[in-house]
Formats: structure tokens, sequence, C-alpha cells
């Protein structure tokens, strides 16, 4: 099969793959399969018609659940086989990589024998977008006062919807972030790791025009007194999901609720029904933060061995 790192031209044959499919899961965005492929050592195969990913790990390699292009999932049987025969080379036999349940049982009837388990750090964090625009009832009243602490300290503040005129404030937040994260004192590999995340905002704001013609790349901006200090970038994952990708926030203005007055007015601007807020990745602070949002459902994802 003819493996390769995704391309800014297979952006569109990405995009209308999970438009058609309708998927929830935030590794099927296209945004994603570009900006995170180097992260995750992630390559794809376009073959008749189908699209395929796999996941390189040291000696051993897993595959994303294939998708036909335009949604007819009706020759899988056939498909399944041929990555059975592509894993005939790797050491580590035929494995999938971040199932949904869904996925998993299908999986499970065609191969009785497998054996799958639960991924506690992968599972999506999905909500209804009206709730987060509007915060209702006595569960979010913790988020309405931050929401209120801010505009009472920051009355000034201004949101603005992220365009091709103001990325530039985009950036200086993200560096003035990166800065701070530096500043209270990392070890190597949380420091490589904020060192990939930076390369990768720099990547989605460079090509934000394209992301965002093909793909709906949007995205919010605060500002309090003209100054940026938060910012978020998200895409269209599918017809009823959008992908939040990046959210941060400035660490002064982020004790007073900036992160709740980003996450609220950014969701008045979604036009989809659910936002996708990604996952945890097994770090208690971020599984909390996200839990304290009430998740409409949590996407479990399972690796899954033949």
């Amino acid at each position: 099969m003819n493996w390769h790192t995704a391309e800014l031209p297979e952006l569109e044959l990405l995009q209308k793959c999970a438009v058609s499919n309708r998927l929830l899961a935030n590794n099927y965005s296209a945004v994603n399969c570009l900006l995170y492929q180097e992260k995750y050592r992630f390559q794809i195969a376009v073959q008749d018609g189908w699209i395929f990913g796999r996941y390189e790990e040291r000696d051993s390699l897993s595959f994303s659940f294939p998708h036909h292009i335009d949604g007819d999932m009706s020759g899988l049987g056939t498909v399944l086989a041929l990555l059975a025969e592509e894993a005939k080379a790797s050491a580590s036999g035929l494995s999938f990589r971040n199932i949904t349940l869904e996925e998993k049982e299908i999986l499970l009837s065609h191969f009785p024998a497998a054996m799958a388990e639960k991924d506690e750090g992968l599972g999506d964090y999905i909500y209804l977008t009206e709730k987060l625009s509007t915060l209702p009832g006595k569960k979010y009243s913790k988020k309405r006062n931050h929401v209120s602490q801010f505009r009472k300290k920051h009355a000034d503040f201004v949101f603005q919807k992220l365009t091709g005129d103001n990325l530039n404030c985009a950036l200086q937040v993200a560096e003035a972030w990166l800065a701070e994260s530096r500043a209270a004192g990392l070890d190597d590999v949380s420091a490589s790791v904020l060192e990939m995340e930076k390369s990768i905002i720099h990547a989605a704001i460079k090509d934000f025009g394209l992301f965002s013609e093909i793909a709906g790349m949007t995205g919010g901006l605060l500002f309090v007194q003209d100054e940026p200090v938060a910012f978020c970038i998200a895409s269209l994952l599918s017809p009823s999901v959008t992908d939040v990708h990046f959210e941060k926030c400035l660490a002064a203005f982020a004790q007073d609720g900036g992160y709740a007055v980003i996450n609220n007015e950014f969701s008045k601007t979604v036009p989809t029904e659910y936002i996708n807020r990604e996952e945890d990745l097994g770090i208690p602070g971020l599984r909390k933060a996200k839990l304290s949002y009430y998740p409409e459902m949590v996407l479990e994802k399972f690796n899954v061995r033949i």
C-alpha cells in the first residue's frame, strides 16, 4: 500500500471522508491528520476509494479504522482482509488504535478472537453546543460565576472571531503562554512536548486560510485593554461536530476565569450541534477540567489486537 505522510492537497479528500461518514472522533479530523502526523508518526494510504491510517511505534504498527471516502462501508470485509495481509510484515501483527466502541464491535464481528483494551486517556469529551454557550441550570453555576468574575474584573474585554486579520494575535498569546509554561520549570520530556505543540500551532495558523476554506477552521480571541490574552482554534470535524484543537489563556487572566469566557464566547459562534474538546491524555487535572463542563458523552477509545 502507498503509505505516506498526508499533504495539504489531500485535505479536501480527508475532509470529505470525515463528513461523508459523519464521524465524531477527533483522530479522524482532517485537520488533525495533517497537524499531528509527526507527533504520532501517522501516515495514510488512499486506495480504491478508501482512506487508511497507520501509527508507527518503535518496531510495531497499528492501524486506524478504515473509512470509504463516500461513506459506503459495504466493502469493509475485503478492506480488513487487505490490512491483515499488510500487517504480516509487522512483528506486532494486526492491531488497531483509537477505535471507538462501535468500531470495536465491528472488528470483533470480523475477528472473533480479537482482544480489545480500553485506552483511558484517549476518550473524546463531546458536549452539546447549546449548553456550553448558555451554561444553563444549577450544575453550571460555577462556570457562570467564573464568567461573571471575569466580566467584573475586566469589563472592557472584547471577544473576536479568529480571522486572517488577527492571526498574529493568536500567535502572540501562544508564545506568551509557552514562555509562562517554560518559566514554571519543566523536565526535558515536557519541554519537548511544548516545543512540538508550538510547531503545531504555528502550522495551523500558517495554513489557516486553506484550513478555513476546506475544513471550516475558525476560532476566537479574547482581548483585555486591547491586548490579546486568550485564543482557541477549531475546525469542522463533520456535519454535527466542531473540534476544538487548541485553547490557551495567559495565567493572570486564567485565574480570573479566562478559560471559561473564551469557551463560552466561542461556543456562541459554533453552528454545529456538538463540540468535541478532545481527550484528556490521562492527565488528572485536564480530566477534571473537561468533566467540569458536563460532557454529553465521553467517546471511549480502544486498542484492538487480532
